[in-house]
C-alpha cells in the first residue's frame, strides 16, 4: 500500500525584497534581496501531465555503487570497469551510505549500521554523495520530491537534472571518467546538466537562497528564496517543472524560480539527488515524475 503524502509537516519562510534573477556569482552573506517568482504554487493548468514514475520507497529496491564498477590506476586516477547492474533503480556514487529504510530512501557521508544510523568516521573519510535514478526521464517533466534533513545542520543538498553526457551520451558510458561525488566533475566536467540548490546550511547567504545553474561551467542562471530557512527537523517538498526552455521551480508551496533558458536547452537525463558530506543524514519520500505536453490552443 501506498503511503500518504498527507499530515506531512512542511515548512517554509517568505524572503521579502526584490529577486536577482539572472547573474554570476555567489550572493552576500546576510542578502536579503530575494524574491519569489509567485506567492502561489505551480500553474499546471496549460498542461497535459501523464504521470511516468512514482517511487514512494515502500518496498526493497537495488542500489548500485559506483565504486563496484570502477577501479583507481597507478597514476591516483580512475576509470570505468564496467556500468550499473540493469535491475538497479538506484545508482550511488560516493563511498557513504545509501539505504531504502523505514520507507524512505536515506543518504549519508557514511555508511549505515545495523540500526540504520550512519557510522562515526572521521571527517576525512566522509563522503559527499549523489545517487541517480536509473531511468532517462524526458525533457519535458515535472518533478516532485519530498526532503528532510533530519536534524542535520550543516551541508548543501542539490537536485540535477537532464543530466547527460557534454555529447549526449549516458552518464555510465564507459568513455566516461568516474565521478566519486566531486562536485567539480558535475559542474565543469564531462557532463552536463541542470543542478538546483535548495537547501543549504554552509553559510548565512547559502541557506536563504536557491540557486539554479547550468553546466558545463558552474554558470548561476537564476536566484530566487530558498524556503528552506528554520527548523531542520522537517519536511520539505520540491517541485521541478522544465517545459522547453522554460523551467519553473517550487519550495514548499511557493515558486521561487522562473527562467528560460536564452541557449540551447538540455533535453532528455537522468536525474540525481546530491548530498554534501558535511549533511549527517538526508531521507527522500514520495519521488515523482509526470510526463508535460503543453495543451492545445483553440
Amino acid at each position: 500500500m501506498h503511503k500518504s503524502g498527507a499530515g506531512r509537516k512542511w515548512f517554509s519562510l517568505l524572503i521579502p525584497a526584490c529577486m536577482g534573477a539572472a547573474f554570476l556569482g555567489l550572493p552576500k552573506a546576510g542578502q536579503e534581496s530575494l524574491r519569489p517568482a509567485s506567492e502561489q504554487p505551480l500553474d499546471l493548468t496549460r498542461y497535459e501531465l501523464r504521470r511516468i514514475y512514482e517511487n514512494r520507497f515502500d518496498r526493497a529496491e537495488k542500489i548500485s555503487r559506483e565504486e563496484d564498477f570502477i577501479e583507481g590506476l597507478a597514476d591516483g586516477s580512475w576509470r570505468r570497469t564496467g556500468k550499473p547492474a540493469p535491475d538497479a533503480e538506484w545508482i550511488a556514487e560516493g563511498w557513504g551510505g545509501c539505504a531504502i529504510r523505514d520507507g524512505m530512501l536515506r543518504v549519508a557521508p557514511s555508511e549505515f549500521d545495523e540500526n540504520g544510523r550512519p557510522r562515526m568516521v572521521e571527517p576525512g573519510r566522509r563522503s559527499h554523495m549523489v545517487v541517480w535514478n536509473r531511468r532517462i526521464f524526458p525533457a519535458d517533466f515535472l518533478l516532485e520530491l519530498e526532503m528532510s534533513p533530519r536534524g542535520s545542520t550543516n551541508g548543501l543538498t542539490i537536485v540535477l537534472f537532464c543530466a547527460t553526457g557534454k555529447d549526449g551520451a549516458d552518464l555510465f558510458d564507459l568513455s566516461l571518467p568516474p565521478r566519486r561525488a566531486d562536485y567539480v566533475t558535475y559542474h565543469s566536467g564531462a557532463i552536463a546538466n541542470y543542478t538546483d540548490s535548495y537547501w543549504s546550511r554552509n553559510t548565512e547567504a547559502e541557506s536563504v537562497s536557491n540557486r539554479l545553474r547550468k553546466n558545463p561551467g558552474f554558470r548561476l542562471a537564476a536566484e530566487g528564496p530558498s524556503f528552506t530557512t528554520g527548523p531542520v527537523e522537517v519536511t520539505h517538498r520540491l517541485r521541478i517543472l522544465k517545459v522547453g526552455a522554460h523551467i519553473e521551480l517550487e519550495v514548499n508551496g511557493r515558486v521561487t524560480i522562473r527562467w528560460d533558458d536564452p541557449d540551447p536547452p538540455l533535453g532528455a537525463g537522468r536525474i540525481g539527488l546530491r548530498s554534501m558530506a558535511g549533511v549527517d543524514v538526508v531521507a527522500y519520500d514520495n519521488f515523482q515524475v509526470w510526463h508535460v505536453t503543453p495543451k492545445s490552443k483553440r
